[in-house]
């Protein structure tokens, strides 16, 4: 028939199967008999376990006479806190020989950058401080009023009347004054400081001599064995007398080609016929060993070298980004330092870096020592 559905019989599992699911059943069922269910209130203590023991930990430092309740000892270590001094700035004291200049608050605002550098003495250059704090300072001169300005960023900062340089002279110590009175000052007071000794284009006496005790002859040397088994003491003149020579003939030799009975015909002991002189190019390893370290001594070079070796090592220091200068009057001495600005040497100095600290000294404005700056 067309209209009638046939419906699937499902058939019965296999006698293998029935079993093993009924043996499966019993033995849930005798294992749930003799367990308890867990109770909710230990669940939750568990939870609470499990969250306290995520926490951090915190250490508070034990106190003689606290009591033991965690509020007490809480308010304890804030007090302890607030009564340890804090550590002041490495600076000089307050000048006050400086007058006031009375200058406008926003004049005073533009001038909070800026931080001054004295080089050589009192010298202060005021090029370098007004160009490293990013500001413009233009002089200008009016030849028909006779008034000589200092402008900062187009805007007046001191002025005086007269004759061209007398009235630089006088604006420019007033514009120092303003630089002291409301501004730090950097003061370079060595020329250099270094760690290391000071480089030499020729080797000192001290290695000469060491040379000379290299040559003497040794106790494992077969002449000298045999002189001592023949009765003779190191120090001790030859013969039986004594009275032979004490150091063994040595070889000299002879300086340019002068002939026999010339006086200096002889070279100097240790300098092998002329001056021995460190090649330019060894010193360059120097300059790169010292250009990777994070080191802010100096390195300085002796009144020896001649200008072209000078010139050479200023170059090659240049191409490692650190900055040479000369140094001296009549001996001029290379001094190759790491090229800070004066806001880092400042920032050095205050935190008391004992390199930066043996060169330079940071002086305070005169104004009195900002708020900020009051402790570390």
């Amino acid at each position: 028939m067309a209209g009638i559905r046939k419906t699937k019989v499902k058939l019965a599992a296999p006698k293998n199967k029935q079993k093993k699911a009924l043996n499966k059943w019993s033995q849930e069922k005798n294992t749930n008999n003799g367990v308890k269910k867990p109770n909710r209130a230990k669940s939750d203590e568990t939870k609470q376990d499990k969250k306290a023991a995520n926490k951090p930990i915190v250490f508070v430092s034990p106190n003689a006479g606290v009591s033991s309740e965690d509020g007490n000892e809480s308010i304890d270590s804030e007090q302890e806190q607030e009564t340890v001094p804090k550590k002041l700035p490495v600076l000089q004291p307050v000048p006050t020989d400086i007058p006031d200049p009375q200058l406008d608050p926003r004049k005073i605002k533009k001038l909070q950058p800026l931080i001054g550098y004295i080089y050589n003495g009192d010298q202060l250059s005021l090029k370098q401080s007004f160009q490293q704090a990013g500001l413009l300072l233009t002089p200008d001169y009016d030849e028909k009023t006779r008034v000589f300005r200092f402008l900062v960023d187009t805007k007046e900062m001191c002025r005086a009347v007269g004759e061209k340089n007398e009235a630089h002279s006088i604006a420019r110590e007033k514009l120092v004054q303003i630089v002291r009175y409301y501004c730090y000052t950097v003061k370079r007071v060595k020329e250099y400081h270094t760690r290391r000794k000071i480089f030499y284009t020729r080797p000192p006496k001290a290695a000469i001599q060491a040379q000379k005790d290299q040559k003497k002859i040794q106790e494992e040397n077969v002449g000298f064995q045999m002189l001592q088994k023949q009765g003779w003491n190191p120090g001790s003149a030859l013969g039986v007398s004594t009275e032979g020579i004490i150091e063994p003939i040595a070889v000299q030799r002879r300086k340019g080609k002068r002939g026999l009975g010339v006086e200096d015909a002889v070279a100097p002991d240790g300098m092998s016929g002329g001056k021995v002189k460190i090649p330019v190019e060894a010193f360059y390893l120097i300059l790169q060993q010292y250009a990777g370290v994070n080191a802010l001594y100096d390195i300085v070079f002796s009144s020896q070298f001649s200008k072209n070796q000078r010139a050479k090592l200023k170059n090659y220091a240049k191409s490692l980004k650190l900055m040479p200068l000369m140094i001296g009057q009549n001996k001029k001495k290379l001094v190759v330092s790491k090229p800070l600005t004066i806001k880092e040497i400042k920032e050095g100095v205050m935190k008391g870096h004992s390199d930066l600290c043996a060169k330079y000294v940071v002086i305070p404005p005169a104004a009195g020592i900002p708020q900020k700056d009051s402790t570390c």
